[in-house]
């Protein structure tokens, strides 16, 4: 089951969150929105099913594999994965399941997210689930820790984009992948921030969506390197991007 016990990252202050779903809420922390607490939370993966399986291929689809298979021979111990904003833990079990016996990190604001996540990965003995506040920096891990980064879906509720990935370039090891996806602004313009100003509302916190040349230059602004990208349609309303970077 997901747990902090033999972590590798000795040097890492963390809070598992566990079995009994305690946890611990981190200073400064604000209250979580309602979207992703309650009845919502554990209807998310049924309600955005279709989009989350479109969005989150197009994103594994940016992943090199091959490196992170390279990483045990290279340096003398598995892989290392964060997801930031894990949710339910979806992207965390394929990923296990595409590169066996990583170890693996997830952190999300959301405890009721979590204890989805917590059942989803039951049968996965080197994952740590945290809750913990991703809308900022300073994610309490050691510099230059993780060979894979992933940030899917939450680019637009970040208040500081430039200094959030700049904090996912602190985290990732040498030769590390970023790879962030996120739904893409539309036009015409007027619809769409009458569109924002309603999430904003529901989410109850900033909403800001991003083309894919704007996701690139702030990453280039972070101070990354941009591999690749990809702007792909979802459905009729939602269009989305993805990028790896490192």
């Amino acid at each position: 089951m997901p747990t902090i016990t033999d972590s590798t990252l000795d040097d890492c202050i963390t809070v598992p969150y566990n079995m009994q779903r305690t946890f611990h809420v981190w200073e400064g922390e604000k209250q979580m929105s309602r979207y992703y607490s309650g009845g919502r939370a554990r209807h998310y993966n049924r309600r955005w099913r279709r989009y989350t399986e479109k969005t989150l291929a197009v994103a594994i689809a940016m992943i090199d594999f091959a490196a992170l298979h390279r990483v045990p021979e290279e340096l003398g111990r598995p892989p290392r994965l964060l997801d930031v904003a894990c949710g339910t833990g979806i992207l965390l079990r394929h990923l296990l399941e595409c590169v066996p016996g990583m170890e693996a990190y997830g952190v999300d604001a959301s405890a009721d997210m979590l204890a989805q996540a917590q059942e989803a990965l039951m049968d996965q003995p080197h994952v740590r689930l945290e809750q913990r506040e991703v809308n900022g920096t300073g994610l309490p891990y050691p510099s230059r820790t993780f060979d894979l980064i992933t940030c899917t879906n939450v680019l637009h509720d970040i208040r500081d984009p430039v200094g959030f990935l700049s904090d996912m370039r602190r985290l990732l090891a040498p030769g590390g992948q970023l790879v962030v996806e996120d739904f893409a602004r539309r036009r015409p313009a007027l619809l769409w921030a009458v569109f924002e100003w309603l999430a904003r509302r529901i989410e109850e916190g900033p909403v800001r969506a991003y083309t894919l040349a704007e996701a690139q230059a702030l990453c280039v602004q972070a101070g990354l390197h941009v591999v690749n990208g990809k702007a792909f349609p979802i459905d009729w309303f939602w269009h989305g991007w993805a990028l790896r970077a490192g």
